[in-house]
């Protein structure tokens, strides 16, 4: 008699602690529409709008918590797969490399430098005769994972590896093959329809410049440093959304969003 087979165990990495706390809010966030009536694998627009997707618009005529929103938004089952197996790599591989509260903070940086880019971009489209993309609705984390790409791939010259120990799902992906995953992501917004480039290029830069200013005193753990880090970056954000608000012609603008939103409105 042959003794059977021993079962086979499926071993699957643990995510970090703050990287498991976002993606599961952007799954809290999609259950939380779908339980609201939100269609589950294809959002409507209107869905979308109703609950804070980055409507350049609506963004520059008084909605800026759009350019947070929308980063916690998906447009349906599909669109948030991709994202959190991207977003659990990313966050990954940066908190091991830069450490939990840097990592957070490129994150959500990057995510609403990110939006702004969409914003700008969609304005100066506007400016130029293509009034629709003002009208057009942005959400997904996206624009966040790029900007730790970004964060990433600055990683690659900045900062010193501190990671030979660690096993090797838990390394920081700071090698080629990260190079070519951000050039097939950047590639494949350019031919497939209906993806957020300027989020996706304006997300990389971002994380870039947050990586860099996340990078200030590498080695140094006291509150000078960590204020430095901090402060540098929290600038560096306000002074975007700040310049994205103020440089909005609000009258023209402002009849702009009450004339959508009266088109929008249901008739009785």
């Amino acid at each position: 008699m042959t003794a059977s087979p021993p079962p086979i165990r499926m071993v699957f990495p643990r995510l970090p602690l703050a990287t498991a706390v976002l993606v599961g809010l952007n799954v809290a966030v999609w259950l939380l529409q779908v339980a609201r009536g939100v269609a589950p694998l294809h959002a409507s627009p209107e869905a979308l709008v109703a609950w804070g997707g980055d409507v350049p618009l609506l963004t520059l005529t008084g909605d800026a918590w759009r350019l947070v929103a929308a980063m916690f938004l998906h447009g349906g089952l599909t669109h948030l797969a991709l994202n959190m197996f991207a977003l659990a790599f990313t966050a990954t591989r940066l908190e091991d490399e830069f450490g939990t509260a840097r990592m957070l903070v490129i994150y959500v940086l990057g995510g609403v430098l990110a939006s702004c880019a969409t914003v700008s971009w969609n304005e100066w489209q506007a400016t130029h005769g293509h009034i629709a993309g003002l009208v057009t609705v942005s959400v997904g984390a996206s624009g966040a994972i790029m900007a730790q790409f970004g964060a990433l791939l600055v990683a690659l010259v900045v900062v010193p590896p501190r990671f030979a120990a660690l096993p090797p799902h838990r390394r920081p992906g700071v090698d080629t093959g990260l190079i070519q995953v951000v050039v097939i992501n950047l590639a494949l917004g350019f031919v497939v329809p209906h993806v957020d480039q300027a989020a996706h290029v304006g997300g990389l830069l971002a994380g870039a410049a947050l990586g860099l200013l996340m990078s200030i005193f590498p080695a140094a753990t006291d509150a000078r440093a960590t204020l430095a880090r901090y402060g540098a970056a929290a600038v560096l954000a306000a002074v975007c959304v700040g310049a994205l608000l103020h440089g909005a012609s609000s009258v023209r603008l402002q009849a702009l969003r009450a004339q959508w939103l009266a088109e929008q409105a249901p008739s009785r």
